[in-house]
C-alpha cells in the first residue's frame, strides 16, 4: 500500500474521530462507574438537637435502593429523598445505605444528640420528694 498525504491524513482523522468517541464514552459513564453517592443536606454530623423529631432529607444520585436506619425510604425521579425520624434521648446514629444496580454500597452515618428541655421525673426522684412531705 502506498502511503500519500491524503491516506495519511484520512487515517489521522479517522483515529482522532474514535478516540473522541472512546474518550466521551468514558467520561460520560463516570458517574456510573463511581457507584452510588448519597449528598446528606440536613442533619449536619454532631448536631446537637432539642427537638426530638428531626428531618432528614438529601439527594441519592446512581442508588437503585436507599435505606435509613434498616428501612427502606422513597426517592423522588431526581433522587431527592424526606424522611421524618423520631430521636431518643441522648446519642443517636443515624445510617444511611444506598445500594446501585451492581450491588455497590455507599453509606453515611451522622451523629445527632438530642437534650431533652423537659426531662420526665424518674420513679426514685418522685419518691425522695413524696417522703420529704411526709
Amino acid at each position: 500500500m502506498k502511503w500519500t498525504a491524503k491516506s495519511v491524513l484520512a487515517w489521522l482523522l479517522g483515529a482522532c474521530f474514535v478516540g473522541t468517541i472512546v474518550f466521551y464514552a468514558y467520561y460520560q459513564s463516570r458517574d456510573i462507574r463511581q457507584g452510588p453517592i448519597i449528598t446528606l443536606v440536613s442533619p449536619t454530623d454532631g448536631l446537637t438537637s432539642t427537638s426530638s423529631l428531626i428531618s432528614v432529607y438529601g439527594v441519592a444520585h446512581n442508588a437503585k435502593m436507599l435505606t435509613l436506619d434498616g428501612r427502606a425510604i422513597f426517592v423522588d425521579l431526581k433522587g431527592n429523598f424526606f424522611e421524618q425520624l423520631l430521636l431518643m434521648d441522648g446519642y443517636n446514629i443515624i445510617e444511611l445505605t444506598a445500594k446501585d444496580g451492581e450491588g455497590r454500597e455507599r453509606k453515611k452515618i451522622v451523629e445527632v444528640v438530642y437534650i431533652n428541655p423537659s426531662p420526665v421525673l424518674t420513679q426514685a426522684s418522685s419518691t425522695e420528694e413524696s417522703q420529704e412531705e411526709i
